[in-house]
């Protein structure tokens, strides 16, 4: 019973911190910090990828780099992009 517990415990901690994340990266960009943004959105995707918020970041994630390659910025939107891969990747090889 106190593991069963414990378990939902620690899903109502990763529920509020993955809600938290959402909210702080959405909070963030929209304050124009694009920049800042990514690290609370790539979080979500590489630490938290079951989340209801990973798939959510993921698209905002690759809205942003579409931004930076607009922008010239090719080097930060390569390093997102495979940061996004990598965590894609690890996802893939935990469903085999």
């Amino acid at each position: 019973m106190a593991k069963q517990t414990d378990t939902r415990q620690d899903n109502r901690v990763s529920e509020a911190i993955t809600a938290s994340l959402w909210s702080l990266a959405r909070s963030i960009e929209q304050a124009g910090k694009l920049h800042e943004s990514l690290d609370p959105y790539l979080k979500l995707v590489e630490v938290y990828p079951e989340s209801k918020e990973a798939p959510l970041a993921a698209q905002r994630l690759l809205t942003i780099v579409e931004y930076l390659r607009g922008v010239g910025q090719f080097h930060l939107a390569l390093t997102v992009l495979n940061r996004l891969d990598a965590a894609h990747q690890l996802g893939e090889q935990a469903n085999t």
